[in-house]
This record gives structure tokens, sequence and C-alpha cells, in this order.
């Protein structure tokens, strides 16, 4: 379970509580134990490396297949593309120019 706290109203997450992927996978080869039905495992939250903008993000875009998520930035203009299977960015370019749609 995600671990979280009030503080002044406001819900605080703790998103380094728990284990990572690799302490799941051996836990699990050690007492032979199927992840499916781990469910902490299932509950796990997984975060896309370098998702942010210096300023801000206009438009965010998942491909059909959900394979690739598209994000375009402002100041400076730039468009990014993350790998939902690697949870990672593929590519940044800037741009000359704002984009106003894609």
């Amino acid at each position: 379970m995600l671990k979280s706290l009030n503080v002044n109203g406001v819900k605080v997450y703790n998103l380094s509580a728990g284990k990572t992927l690799p302490q799941f996978l051996d836990d699990a080869q050690k007492n032979s134990k199927s992840l499916k039905k781990n469910e902490d495992f299932r509950r796990r939250i997984e975060l896309i490396q370098h998702f942010d903008f210096p300023i801000a993000s206009q438009k965010v875009a998942v491909s059909e297949n959900q394979q690739f998520i598209a994000a375009v930035g402002i100041y400076p203009p730039e468009i990014r593309m993350y790998e939902t299977a690697t949870l990672g960015m593929k590519f940044s370019r800037r741009l000359d120019a704002e984009v106003v749609d894609f």
C-alpha cells in the first residue's frame, strides 16, 4: 500500500517507501512465489523518468497502442517522446516555435 500522511490538510505520498522491482524479484525467487498474487507488487507505482519540463507542459498525448507518450513543453519550445515499456525518455527535440497542436 502507498504510504501517505496528512500535512496541514494536504495528503503527502511517500513514493520511496516499499520494495523496488529487483527486491520483489529477489524475494519471489527465494520464496518460489508468483508475483501475480502479491498484492504489494500489483499495487506498486512506477514513475517515468525525466517526465518534467523547465516551465510547463502544454499537451500530453498517448499513442493508440499505449507504448509511447508525447509531451510538448513551453519556453523553450520542446517535444519529448517517452516509452512506457522502459519508463524512460526516447528523445527530446528543441523547436524554433511554439507547438500549436499535434
